[in-house]
């Protein structure tokens, strides 16, 4: 049964067009000319892109209701979720299987890494899916102009309205003892806009781990973020913008200390900022920014602290584009980043550039270079190429060839050096000499065919390998440390995507992700990648049987992972579901049901996993 989603996702998207009548009615179904920014920086239609790329948009995310931006991510291709017990608990977002630390997070542009986090990878659970407004998520090691490393890019944007004034006010209460509340306003005129945001989420929880069998508490997490944006027209010209981000979270967890026991809390805070100034020309834009994020972590046992880390990035960038005529262009960039960690710090330098081409409005390539210097590891070259052919008038659409090639790299983190310095033989006491890390290279390529529609139908299907050389890891055997593999650990699989609007009121939408992870090395041989499936699968719907109510609901499964030890974890089937009435025109009611089959499973080994559970609240727009 629980495998019998796979061949269904897949059954399901391959028939879609049988089961009605295409129409022309608004939908999110992607299309040719559909804008997406992730890809090259810069806004450009789906007809050139040739990256693997996933978009939701702010009615999709309101659509799924869910409070985590992660569990929102849940329902996209190729990326599986491992939470350690909870809404605010440690949460890694996997993309085709790689590690989560491997993928870019931005948010308005503003890099919100954790440069004090074990392998400098962003804090994704203290992200709410609360006044986003698109989601772009960039697959596989194709982020050259960003220096991403293998698991890709997820781009996240808050709202901006055209013009005109846009108020938001939202209360949610529901299972665990859970509240939720959202404010916002929002505005533009040909000269001003702007946004400003708070948002409230609160739950009392569940007991975390397994093991707490004598304590036995609600583990609660608290967040609170604020969000504001402004941005200047000075001229046709120029344009000024500022960006303020501020999360405060705490929490309840169990196991920590030693000897491991459960009364334990931890604070997280990070301050974000980002100030630009941009220029649009004939010929071309460019644009001028300094973002900076610092950021906070206290963990306390029994009300005594334990750890505390801080980290700081500072980020200069200098980004542009320049059209040599309407078919050729070139994007180019210069980066300057700091991080700190404690008393470490590293400075690295980056140039890139890419050229696009268009021929015929038919075939699209692009080919781009960059040039890293870090303080610590010297100089590393990485590219990407790309091409895209269009065919019209196949079955009533357009059929896209695409293929993508990119490299990349990722120097140890702060944590991994520290760590490895003041390594010692937990028997002994005495210093350990671990070999110095150097950093870790990847590549990648990207094999797919599109279809699109009319504007009614979304066809996608990728096939992608990624393989990372010199891979670091922390030694689950002795304990000493982070070690680096003699070899290579690959990734390698199929992506499958369909989104049908088979009605005026019915959407559907599939996907299903074969992924085969191993790692060839010296150390271990053809062993898989801890935690990451095989198999994931999606299957839902969103039906609008008036303009007032909607209902959408989706199916996901999870099968053939292993756990780190190596045994094998559950595979599952989850159901969640939401429905929306618009009661009039300033006045929504919402309420969404979490697991509703009530499915038992384990995603971290000896952490629980939520049960169903149930929310209802009200939104007001005006």
């Amino acid at each position: 049964m629980k495998k019998s989603l796979l061949s269904l996702a897949v059954l399901s998207a391959a028939s879609v067009p049988a089961f009605g009548e295409l129409t022309d009615s608004e939908s999110s179904i992607p299309d040719l000319e559909t804008v997406v920014v992730v890809s090259s920086r810069q806004g450009e239609p789906l007809r050139q892109v040739a990256t693997s790329v996933t978009v939701l948009d702010e009615e999709q995310l309101k659509s799924r209701g869910l409070a985590s931006l992660a569990d929102v991510l849940r329902s996209t291709p190729s990326v599986s979720v491992s939470n350690s017990g909870g809404i605010g608990k440690t949460t890694s977002l996997q993309v085709r299987g790689e590690s989560g630390f491997r993928t870019l997070v931005l948010i308005d542009g503003i890099d919100i890494s954790d440069p004090s986090g074990t392998q400098g990878g962003a804090n994704i659970q203290h992200i709410m899916s609360s006044n986003l407004q698109r989601v772009e998520l960039l697959r596989g090691p194709q982020g050259m102009l960003y220096g991403a490393d293998a698991g890709g890019v997820l781009d996240i944007s808050t709202r901006r309205e055209d013009e005109g004034q846009r108020i938001e006010v939202s209360a949610e209460g529901g299972s665990y003892d859970t509240e939720r509340y959202n404010a916002s306003v929002s505005g533009a005129n040909e000269t001003l806009d702007y946004f400003v945001s708070a948002a409230m989420a609160e739950t009392g929880g569940y007991n975390t781990s397994s093991y707490d069998t004598e304590l036995r508490d609600d583990d609660g997490y608290d967040n609170e973020t604020l969000h504001g944006r402004v941005g200047w027209n000075v001229t046709e010209q120029w344009r000024v913008e500022a960006i303020a981000r501020d999360t405060d979270a705490s929490g309840e967890y169990d196991r920590c200390g030693w000897p491991s026991q459960d009364d334990c809390t931890f604070d997280f805070s990070q301050k974000s900022a980002r100030v630009s100034v941009a220029h649009t020309g004939e010929k071309g834009q460019q644009e001028l920014s300094y973002s900076r994020s610092d950021l906070s972590r206290a963990y306390l046992s029994e009300g005594v602290a334990s750890y505390d880390a801080e980290g700081e990035i500072k980020k200069l960038n200098l980004t542009g584009s320049y059209g040599f005529s309407s078919e050729h262009a070139m994007l180019y960039g210069l980066e300057q980043r700091e991080d700190t960690a404690g008393d470490l710090d590293r400075d690295q330098w980056a140039v890139y550039t890419e050229y696009q081409g268009s021929y015929a409005d038919r075939a699209y390539i692009t080919l781009g270079l960059r040039h890293d210097n870090s303080s610590d590891f010297g100089s590393y070259n990485s590219f990407r190429a790309s091409t895209a052919y269009l065919f019209e008038d196949v079955a009533n659409g357009t059929l896209k060839i695409k293929t993508s090639y990119g490299t990349g790299f990722r120097a140890p983190s702060l944590y991994e050096i520290s760590y490895n310095s003041t390594a010692f033989d937990w028997t002994t006491f005495t210093p350990l000499d671990l070999p110095s890390l150097m950093p870790e290279e990847s590549r990648g390529l990207d094999l797919g065919i599109e279809y699109f529609g009319e504007n009614s139908l979304h066809l996608e299907f990728v096939l992608f390998k990624q393989i990372i050389e010199n891979e670091i890891g922390f030694d689950l055997v002795g304990y000493t440390g982070y070690l680096q593999s003699r070899g290579e650990s690959e990734s390698q699989g199929a992506e499958f995507v369909a989104e049908a609007q088979l009605t005026d009121s019915l959407l559907l939408f599939a996907n299903y992700t074969y992924t085969y992870t191993y790692t060839d090395t010296e150390e271990a041989d053809d062993s898989p990648r801890a935690r990451s499936p095989k198999h994931l699968a999606n299957l839902g719907f969103t039906y609008k049987p008036t303009s007032a109510l909607s209902l959408a609901m989706n199916l996901r499964s999870s099968a053939d992972a292993v756990d780190i030890d190596g045994s094998s974890m559950d595979d599952y089937l989850v159901l969640d579901a939401s429905v929306r009435y618009q009661l009039n025109a300033s006045t929504t009611l919402f309420v969404r049901g979490e697991n509703l089959t009530d499915e038992d499973f384990v995603e971290v080994s000896g952490y629980n996993t939520a049960g169903a559970a149930g929310y209802a609240g009200v939104e007001f727009s005006f």
